[in-house]
C-alpha cells in the first residue's frame, strides 16, 4: 500500500490480503496508519495476524522485493497488460497507490510489471480496496488451478 490515506481502505485491503493468503503487507510512508482505530475496524483483526512493515519508503519496499526475487506488480488504469495475463504462481508483491492521483510514472517504472483491470462505461477507476480484492483473488485462482 503506497500513500493510501483512507483508513477504511487500508483495513479492507489488509483483511482481503489475509483472506487471500498473503504472507505480509507493506504500508509505505504517508500511508494511513494500519493500526489506527478506523483501519483496525476495517481489518477485523487481520492487522494483528498479518505481518506489516509500516513506514518503508517506496524505494526500500521495491529494493526489498527485488533482493528476494519477488516480482512487483503495479495496478494502473492506463496499463496495456490485463491483470489475468500475469503469472501469479511466483512470489509477488502487489503495489496499490492512492486513488486520487495513482502512482507516479517513476513509481510505475520501478516495478517489474504493470497491469490494469478492464472497466466498461465511463468508470475511470475502482476503489483501491476493490481493486486489491480483484487482483489478490486472481492470484488465488491461478495458484489453485
Amino acid at each position: 500500500m503506497h500513500q493510501i490515506n483512507n483508513p477504511v481502505n487500508v483495513g479492507a485491503i489488509l483483511r482481503t490480503a489475509e483472506a487471500a493468503g498473503a504472507t505480509g503487507a507493506i504500508a509505505t510512508r504517508n500511508t494511513t496508519d494500519p493500526f489506527s482505530p478506523k483501519a483496525l475496524r476495517g481489518a477485523m483483526g487481520s492487522a494483528f495476524r498479518l505481518p506489516i512493515w509500516n513506514g518503508a519508503s517506496y524505494r526500500e519496499a521495491i529494493g526489498w522485493c527485488d533482493s528476494r526475487d519477488i516480482f512487483s506488480v503495479c495496478a494502473d488504469a492506463r496499463a496495456s497488460s490485463n491483470y489475468t495475463d500475469v503469472d501469479w504462481h511466483r512470489p509477488g508483491a502487489l503495489i496499490l497507490g492512492p486513488e486520487s492521483a495513482g502512482l507516479t510514472p517513476e513509481e510505475i517504472s520501478a516495478a517489474r510489471e504493470t497491469v490494469s483491470i478492464p472497466m466498461e462505461g465511463l468508470v475511470e477507476s475502482l476503489n483501491v480496496s476493490v481493486a486489491a480484492g480483484i487482483l489478490l483473488y486472481e492470484a488465488v485462482r491461478q495458484r489453485q488451478s
